[in-house]
């Protein structure tokens, strides 16, 4: 497997190598933001419904963005908007951090959302464009493996990092204390674009349709069958998934060191799944695979309801992480592969657009749901909904997958 990852990287073009790299920097620095600033909310004394509402609004900039990046996206080398977007995302995180009233950590948070879709948009088609059908396998699950190897860095360092904070000035309040750590996760994010400046800027040809031009003639069918499922994910994750770092903190008072070390964990055990998915997928179909992985991490989800035993809880974590997230390149490369490779960039917009939508409104359902039942109930309709989403991933394309098992099995 090592042998085959390091033959497929030395196909790529330097441009891709530049990208992962920036990518996987960018990612660092984000994941301790996230670690880190729902913590920070509740020290300065929001409730969870609150917190839902203020941490939804990264789905919400993705959603009112993502249509309109797409077609940006089209117009614009890759190399200036990603400079653009990190730059403005940074700024505008930083403001936010920068304020404790709701109203304005809303607004600052969904402005720089909305830069950061941008970003987001661009990566699966800029990877499907810029590879052959013989190198998405690798090149996906690279690109995954790597952003997990750098959330388990930003997470193991988020965790530890309020301490290193406070023990150069033990004079700050502990809400200094967070934002000062969260500043720092800014840096590297913005430290991620001086890897971004090396891309070559290769010429984009002129597009002189018009915005809406030929919407028509999209394969809407197509993309309604990979739209459904993933709203039914995006519904269940996003009622529990935001708040696991509160769960672990307020229900087994886990310190911050210890959640930083739990998700650094799980990143890890993720980044071995990922890892291991190309030799794996080559003996199944892609539907298959991503239809077993989220079958199997159902039970462990609704376990953590189940249980108040605090290693069950933890091992419950991760094999469900592991599950759900192995299959996630896997998840890009299928929808990719089912639209037009001139649709490629619309239909990662559109998926996106009604994902995140769909995991605003459902952020802050959890929030409240949290804050006035409690955690279990929470994990038991998110599992419902997992098994939703399995449900139509299959039922929509079980005939095209048996087609192709038979042409596996002829082989």
């Amino acid at each position: 497997m090592v042998r085959s990852y390091h033959l497929q990287f030395s196909k790529i073009s330097q441009n891709v190598k530049i990208f992962l790299v920036g990518n996987a920097i960018q990612g660092m620095g984000l994941s301790i933001y996230s670690l880190l600033f729902n913590l920070y909310l509740k020290e300065l004394g929001f409730g969870e419904s609150a917190i839902g509402g203020l941490i939804s609004t990264t789905s919400l900039g993705i959603s009112l963005m993502a249509l309109p990046a797409a077609f940006i996206i089209e117009k614009f080398h890759v190399k200036h908007l990603v400079v653009t977007s990190l730059f403005f995302t940074s700024v505008f995180y930083f403001l936010q951090i920068l304020n404790v009233d709701e109203n304005s950590l809303f607004t600052f948070g969904l402005f720089a959302s909305m830069f950061q879709a941008l970003f987001n948009i661009s990566v699966s088609p800029f990877y499907l464009r810029n590879s052959t059908p013989d190198q998405r396998v690798h090149l996906f699950t690279m690109n995954s493996s790597l952003n997990i190897f750098a959330h388990f860095i930003g997470y193991l360092l988020g965790g530890y990092l309020p301490d290193l904070v406070i023990n150069f000035n033990p004079e700050l309040t502990r809400v200094e204390v967070y934002r000062h750590s969260l500043i720092f996760a800014l840096g590297i994010v913005f430290f991620s674009n001086l890897i971004f400046l090396k891309i070559k800027r290769v010429p984009i040809p002129k597009m002189r349709k018009k915005m809406f031009e030929g919407m028509k003639d999209k394969q809407w069918r197509v993309l309604g069958k990979l739209i459904v499922p993933k709203l039914f994910l995006a519904f269940g994750g996003g009622l529990i998934i935001p708040f696991m770092n509160l769960y672990l903190k307020e229900k087994f008072t886990f310190s911050t060191e210890l959640i930083g070390l739990s998700y650094a964990t799980l990143q890890f055990l993720i980044f071995l799944g990922i890892f291991i998915t190309p030799s794996i997928i080559h003996k199944t179909t892609q539907l298959r695979f991503i239809v077993m992985t989220g079958l199997f991490s159902i039970p462990f989800m609704v376990a953590m309801g189940l249980t108040g035993n605090v290693g069950l809880v933890l091992s419950c974590f991760f094999m469900r992480g592991v599950l759900m997230n192995m299959s996630g390149p896997i998840t890009s490369m299928f929808e990719m592969e089912r639209v037009r490779e001139d649709e490629c960039v619309f239909a990662s917009a559109t998926i996106l657009f009604f994902y995140h939508m769909v995991y605003t409104t459902s952020t802050r359902i959890g929030g409240f749901l949290i804050e006035n039942f409690s955690f279990a109930e929470t994990f038991y309709v998110a599992g419902c909904f997992y098994a939703l989403a399995i449900t139509f991933y299959y039922s929509f394309f079980k005939k095209e997958d048996q087609a192709l098992n038979l042409k596996l099995q002829a082989r």
